[in-house]
């Protein structure tokens, strides 16, 4: 909260609106204002003991980013613009500019990034966190066409399952293999084309057998899993690309940073991992 009688600008507040593309001396100068309501330049150059030509020059960038208002007589007067006025239409400038930046590099730089990705087919990259990985599952959904398969080698948790295949779009088939118990809470919009597989043992096996599960049955299954696990989720997206997760569990929660997987566009291993 700001209070009157502040004479230092506090730094999180100045990171904030550093990220709204003013500069130093302009957050200083919007801040004094605020502060102080209608001032002359002079006026703030006394306060933020900044030379007179650098505040006035500082006070033309602000009004020309939309941050503060000048009368027209002289010496002029200048008044900040409601914060969250001028922090929105700040906001919706950049996203403005931004996407104009994504449009021109897309259009620009599109076609020579395809035809560097032809010459590293032969390639094994490393993806670092879960967060990262539900990015990279993202990006590769985006030029699959048809159908990713999955396969889930132990006992996976409901909230990760979903986190790893709900972003994916809705045309696209998914069929997915799980060693463990069903899930049992899918995302709605992921069962309309999601479809799962289970492999049924022998109820004289240690592992326990596959059917038709309910949140009773799947808490006792968790109950004889060891909570500190490593098991790995493979998906093949149009056996043209292929992800190969790890997923550590301590106390039966995914430790998310730790989290790691494989990108493979070599055709070899692709090959490999579909057989």
């Amino acid at each position: 909260m700001i209070k009157s009688n502040t004479k230092l600008i506090d730094r999180q507040l100045l990171n904030a609106l550093l990220t709204l593309n003013l500069t130093r001396k302009e957050a200083h100068a919007y801040y004094t204002l605020v502060l102080n309501g209608v001032m002359t330049a002079e006026d703030i150059s006394k306060k933020i003991n900044v030379q007179y030509p650098i505040v006035y020059r500082t006070l033309g960038g602000l009004k020309n980013k939309g941050w503060i208002d000048s009368t027209s007589d002289r010496p002029k007067k200048y008044r900040a613009l409601p914060p969250k006025t001028a922090a929105t239409s700040s906001g919706n400038q950049q996203i403005s500019t931004i996407n104009e930046s994504i449009g021109l590099i897309t259009d620009l730089l599109e076609t020579l990034y395809n035809e560097k990705q032809e010459m590293s087919l032969q390639e094994i990259w490393s993806v670092q966190s879960l967060d990262n990985v539900i990015r990279k599952i993202c990006d590769i959904s985006e030029r699959t066409s048809n159908m990713i398969e999955g396969a889930v080698t132990g006992p996976i948790d409901d909230m990760t399952f979903n986190l790893l295949f709900g972003n994916i779009p809705a045309h696209i088939s998914i069929i997915v293999q799980i060693i463990g118990p069903p899930i049992v809470d899918i995302d709605d919009k992921l069962k309309k084309h999601i479809k799962i597989k289970q492999p049924k043992f022998e109820m004289n096996k240690k592992t326990f057998p596959m059917g038709d599960f309910n949140a009773k049955t799947k808490e006792k299954f968790l109950q004889n899993v060891h909570g500190n696990r490593f098991i790995s989720v493979h998906l093949l997206f149009d056996e043209k690309e292929a992800l190969w997760i790890n997923l550590p569990y301590k106390d039966n929660i995914v430790i998310r940073e730790k989290v790691w997987a494989n990108w493979i566009i070599d055709p070899e291993y692709v090959k490999l991992i579909k057989s």
